[in-house]
């Protein structure tokens, strides 16, 4: 059995580090990258693409990568 202590190598996406906000660990230990989808987006959409663009890059970017989105919450 795995430990949190124990070393894991992760898939990031290449380029959006800072968007990473932290991970979650699955019951073996092993780390899931959980990214933020509004930074990311921001980041896509000031390299000049838009909504629609963005969205078919990060389909391209992330295939096949074990990760989450952390959405923002909107409180009413």
């Amino acid at each position: 059995m795995s430990t949190f202590d124990d070393e894991y190598e992760i898939q990031l996406i290449d380029g959006f580090e800072d968007c990473l906000l932290g991970c979650i660990y699955e019951e073996d230990g092993t780390p899931v990258p959980c990214y933020s989808s509004a930074l990311v987006m921001s980041a896509l959409k000031a390299r000049g693409m838009t909504e629609d663009q963005a969205v078919s890059e990060l389909n391209v970017l992330t295939e096949g990568v074990t990760m989450l989105w952390i959405h923002p919450l909107e409180i009413a």
